[in-house]
C-alpha cells in the first residue's frame, strides 16, 4: 500500500517529507547528498512534536558533521604546548607533569623536514661567548659548527673568530684539488643524491675547486646500534624499582629510572631524535625529553646547563647539556629514564655495555 502524503517541510538544502509510517530527510549539500528514512507509525498527535525534534536533531547532526570535516581538512585543530601542559593544574604533582609530558603525543617523535635551501649564517665571536651557546642560538649542533669551521675542540673557541654556520646540521666543505664527491659521500654516509640535491649540482663529476658545498647530516644520525650512556661515568648510585625515599626514609617508592654519579659533566644524547622538551620541570630541574624513532623517549633530569632547544634534532652522541643538581635533589648526579610504547623500562638493559 502507498504512503499517504501529510506534509512536507523545506529548509534551505533541507526538506523533511512525512508520510503515514515513514520520514524521509533529504539534505542536498555542495559535495553530497544526505537521505535519511526513518520507518515508524505516525500519530497525528505526535505530529507536530515529532517534525521539531527531527528537525532540530538533524541541524545539530548537519553543523557538528561540517565542524568535523573542517577541521580534518584543514587540520586546524590547536595543539597545547608544554607550557599549557604544566600549567593545566598547578596543584598536580611533579611526577604527574612528568608523566604527562612523557606519554603526550605532543612529545612523540616525527620526521626531520627536508629543505633545498640552505643559508649560511656568519656569526663573530664575542667576549665571554662558549659554543654550546652559539649552536643553540643558531639551531644546530656543536659538531656542525666545529666541522665547518676546522676547530679542533668544544671547549675553546677564540675571542673575534668568524665563524660560517649553515642553517641545518651538515659540514660545509671546501673543494680541494681532486675532490671526488662520491668518496664524500662513502666518507660520511651520505647519499650522493642529497649532496646533489642541496648544492644544486648540475653534474656531481665537475666541482669547482676552492668552491664550498654543504654535505647534509655529514655525521651518522646513530654511531653504532642501541644506546649510548649518556654521561661517562658509568657508577649508577640508584637503580630502577622500588627504593626508599631519599627524603623521608620511611617511605617506599618505584624509582622509573637510573641514577648516575656524574658532578656537573656533560650529557650526551643517548640516541638520534629530536628535543620534545627542554626547559624546568619542577623538582626534576632543568630536564630535556628526546623522542626517539620506534616510540622511545628519553629522559634527563637535574640538569645544571641546557645546550639544545626544542625541535632541534640532535645526533647520538651529541652534547645536550650538563649534568647538575637542580629541582628536587640530594646532590649533583643525573637521572636518566627510558620510556617505549609509553611505559616506563629499566634503562641499563637498554644501555651499550662497551
Amino acid at each position: 500500500m502507498r504512503n499517504s502524503f501529510y506534509d512536507k517541510i523545506k529548509i534551505g538544502r533541507l526538506s523533511v517529507s512525512f508520510y503515514y509510517n515513514e520520514i524521509i530527510i533529504v539534505y542536498i549539500g555542495k559535495k553530497h547528498i544526505f537521505i535519511k528514512t526513518i520507518r515508524r507509525p505516525f500519530n497525528r498527535i505526535f505530529k507536530k512534536l515529532s517534525i521539531a525534534v527531527s528537525v532540530l536533531v538533524l541541524l545539530i547532526a548537519i553543523i557538528l558533521w561540517a565542524y568535523s570535516v573542517s577541521h580534518n581538512v584543514n587540520g586546524s585543530s590547536e595543539k597545547i604546548s608544554d607550557k599549557e601542559i604544566l600549567n593545566l593544574n598547578e596543584a598536580i604533582s611533579d611526577e604527574e607533569k612528568k608523566e604527562t609530558l612523557l606519554k603526550s603525543s605532543l612529545t612523540d617523535f616525527s620526521e626531520e623536514k627536508e629543505t633545498d635551501k640552505v643559508e649560511i649564517h656568519v656569526h663573530r665571536v664575542m667576549k665571554g661567548e662558549v659554543l654550546s651557546e652559539i649552536a643553540k642560538k643558531y639551531g644546530v649542533s656543536m659538531d656542525t659548527i666545529c666541522g665547518s669551521n676546522n676547530l679542533d675542540s668544544y671547549d675553546f673557541i677564540r675571542e673575534g673568530a668568524v665563524f660560517r654556520i649553515p642553517s641545518k646540521d651538515g659540514i660545509l666543505f671546501r673543494v680541494k684539488k681532486g675532490t671526488k664527491l662520491v668518496n664524500l659521500a662513502k666518507k660520511y654516509r651520505v647519499s650522493l643524491e642529497k649532496i646533489v640535491k642541496y648544492n644544486k649540482l648540475k653534474n656531481s663529476d665537475f666541482v669547482a675547486v676552492g668552491s664550498t658545498i654543504f654535505i647534509p647530516d655529514a655525521r651518522p644520525q646513530n654511531i653504532f646500534p642501541g644506546f649510548l650512556w649518556p654521561t661517562f661515568t658509568r657508577i649508577i648510585t640508584c637503580g630502577y624499582g622500588w627504593r626508599r625515599n631519599p627524603f623521608n626514609r620511611n617511605y617506599k617508592e618505584f624509582h622509573q629510572g637510573m641514577d648516575i654519579r656524574a658532578k656537573y659533566e656533560r650529557v650526551r644524547a643517548t640516541k638520534y631524535g629530536k628535543i620534545a622538551f627542554s626547559g624546568w620541570l619542577g623538582g626534576y630541574g632543568k630536564s630535556i625529553i628526546i623522542a626517539h624513532p620506534g616510540r622511545i623517549k628519553s629522559l634527563y633530569a637535574h640538569l645544571s646547563r641546557i645546550y639544545v632547544r626544542k625541535g632541534q634534532y640532535v645526533k647520538q652522541g651529541q652534547f645536550i647539556g650538563r649534568s647538575g643538581n637542580t629541582g628536587r635533589s640530594t646532590g649533583a648526579h643525573l637521572h636518566f629514564e627510558i620510556i617505549k610504547n609509553g611505559s616506563h623500562r629499566n634503562p641499563f638493559i637498554y644501555l651499550k655495555r662497551k
